[in-house]
């Protein structure tokens, strides 16, 4: 077998960054494709409960794929500042784990996602994403000029206006009572009610949640977290803002050249997320029985992309690094 076949066979040579970008690609496109023909729907029709699926497994994968080329990094004796990639890593399979739980609750219960377990993942997964973000501009000594500082309070400046107008929408939606049909309370179950626990709002476009009562562990962590509800998204809001921060910092502190060109796709990925968090969190509140799918959604899968293109790309310049440092050991 030829030199040329073994690396067709080596499955290192598929998660170069040029691979990965070209499956990027194809994943974000397919992703567009989806939302763009199925998540915009009248008033008077549904989502189908397969796109929830479709979407929903879109965004598990990728995760997947992302958290591993980012475990890689950290793995390779040639990536200064692996524990960066750690922390990414640890981030993105919180999200996973956290994702599971909020389609768990919503497609599969029939209960408000926002009250799902899956709160305690994505407050894992901010976390320890805020810590990653930070490690990544202190190991690197980022410098930014005084214009680039001067964007950064812009950006602040914007993420803080819109934090603030949000937890406004979140404390006017606590105030005011939901209002529930009289068939989901039917189709909750009389059960719920001698537990003393409000019967909530069953998702219309899940058939699979309506035909399935949750467990009783199901609806005692759903208690739990129903009064914890606003918290959870002032914090989301507060952790948004902090991500932002520092994704523009790093920006523009690797503005140009291709060494920086990982840390800008990182940037971008949070700014992804930081796009689609902003209107769950607005349609959440504003939007009458608001139903998971939505366009903005796919900013969470070009978000989620954008990782993983980052890992193969740092990948990549190291390898590259190691590969020119041999040559002038061997000029030498």
């Amino acid at each position: 077998m030829t030199k040329s076949s073994l690396e067709k066979l080596d499955p290192q040579t598929w998660l170069t960054g040029e691979y990965v970008i070209y499956w990027g690609l194809i994943w974000a496109a397919i992703s567009s494709i989806l939302y763009l023909n199925y998540s915009v729907v009248d008033p008077q029709t549904t989502r189908p409960g397969w796109f929830i699926l479709t979407t929903t497994g879109l965004e598990e994968v990728g995760l997947l794929i992302s958290g591993c080329l980012c475990l890689r990094n950290w793995r390779s004796a040639y990536i200064s500042g692996g524990t960066v990639w750690l922390l990414f890593a640890i981030a993105i399979f919180a999200f996973f784990g956290g994702n599971m739980w909020f389609c768990l609750w919503e497609m599969l219960w029939g209960l408000d996602p926002a009250a799902s377990a899956g709160n305690l993942f994505f407050v894992l997964f901010y976390l320890i994403l805020i810590a990653g973000m930070r490690l990544a501009i202190l190991d690197r000594d980022v410098q930014l000029a005084r214009q680039q500082w001067v964007v950064v309070a812009g950006v602040v400046a914007i993420g803080l206006t819109m934090g603030c107008w949000l937890t406004t929408l979140s404390a006017r939606a606590v105030t005011v009572p939901p209002q529930i049909e009289p068939m989901t309370i039917a189709q909750a179950g009389s059960s719920r009610q001698t537990m003393g626990i409000s019967a909530p709002t069953i998702p219309r476009h899940s058939k699979i949640a309506s035909s399935k009562l949750p467990p009783d562990w199901v609806l005692a962590i759903d208690r739990s977290m129903q009064p914890l509800i606003s918290t959870f998204n002032s914090f989301y809001v507060l952790c948004d803002l902090v991500l932002l921060t520092f994704a523009a910092i790093l920006f523009l502190g690797f503005w140009g050249g291709q060494l920086g060109l990982p840390w800008r796709m990182t940037a971008q990925a949070v700014l992804c997320f930081y796009i689609a968090d902003t209107w769950f969190a607005y349609a959440n509140n504003q939007v009458q029985g608001y139903e998971s799918g939505s366009i903005m959604e796919v900013f969470w899968i070009f978000g989620i992309v954008q990782f993983g293109v980052a890992a193969a790309l740092e990948f990549d310049n190291s390898i590259r690094a190691r590969r020119l440092a041999r040559r002038r050991t061997a000029i030498k």
